[in-house]
């Protein structure tokens, strides 16, 4: 399982403009796996990323949405994505000119592919 986890961070992170990649058990926001630049604050920015994440989910339930799949977190700094898959979630740290499309597309991919 732990080579699964690799090849997904490790495609995560040769995205342009990708400063760091966590897999983040789902429930307590702790860090699997990371590969973060120096200057990325792992544990914090996995909690923040579940925090939301799970917050973000109760409100699409609420209000019939369906099931969140994806969040997006744009600040003045960069972007934080977070996916689903499962028991994990995908969180990815971005800076602010990164190829946002490119960055969502690996994360829905590695998502799919841990579920």
């Amino acid at each position: 399982m732990s080579d699964l986890f690799q090849a997904a961070l490790d495609r995560l992170s040769r995205v342009t403009g990708v400063r760091g990649a966590m897999l983040v058990e789902a429930e307590a926001g702790v860090p699997v796996m990371a590969e973060l630049t120096e200057g990325v604050e792992g544990t914090a920015a996995a909690a923040l990323a579940t925090s939301l994440f799970k917050r973000t989910r109760k409100a699409a339930e609420t209000a019939e949405f369906g099931k969140l799949t994806t969040l997006q977190l744009e600040a003045e700094g960069g972007h934080v994505i977070v996916a689903d898959a499962g028991d994990l979630l995908v969180v990815v740290i971005a800076e602010r000119n990164a190829q946002l499309g490119m960055v969502r597309l690996e994360a829905y991919r590695a998502a799919e592919a841990l579920r």
